[in-house]
């Protein structure tokens, strides 16, 4: 699919710190594609892909929000038994590394968003258009 920046901001792990980043981001009308939370203890951190990440960026800055940004690897997977299985395997086929993953769906749609760290983005992108052509 592409080949997307994601947001993170780190945080002291207390109650409000993820209604605070949602809320900046929802206040100018940025939607948040997808997200995963993680903890260390007493700190945490919050990853994001979102449909403007300059703004986000420009908002974060602002609000004095702490963040980074990567590149990572989207992709829209079918939602059926396997579609993760043959991504990861053919990534791992070209010696490209999965350092986290994170996705969800809800019953009953076809289709969920796979967002992906990974050793190396682009390729990972040139090889699932790749087997998308092929199917």
């Amino acid at each position: 699919m592409a080949v997307r920046k994601q947001l993170t901001v780190s945080w002291q792990n207390r109650a409000g710190e993820l209604a605070n980043v949602c809320r900046v981001l929802s206040d100018v009308g940025i939607n948040i594609e997808a997200l995963a939370t993680a903890e260390a203890g007493e700190y945490g951190a919050v990853r994001l892909v979102v449909d403007d990440v300059g703004m986000a960026r420009q908002v974060f800055h602002k609000a004095q929000v702490a963040h980074t940004t990567i590149d990572v690897f989207v992709i829209e997977l079918p939602n059926r038994a396997g579609s993760l299985a043959d991504i990861a395997g053919r990534l791992s086929e070209e010696k490209i590394n999965i350092e986290y993953f994170y996705s969800a769906v809800a019953p009953g749609v076809e289709r969920a968003l796979g967002v992906f760290k990974v050793s190396d983005p682009w390729r990972a992108d040139e090889i699932t258009n790749m087997m998308e052509a092929n199917d």
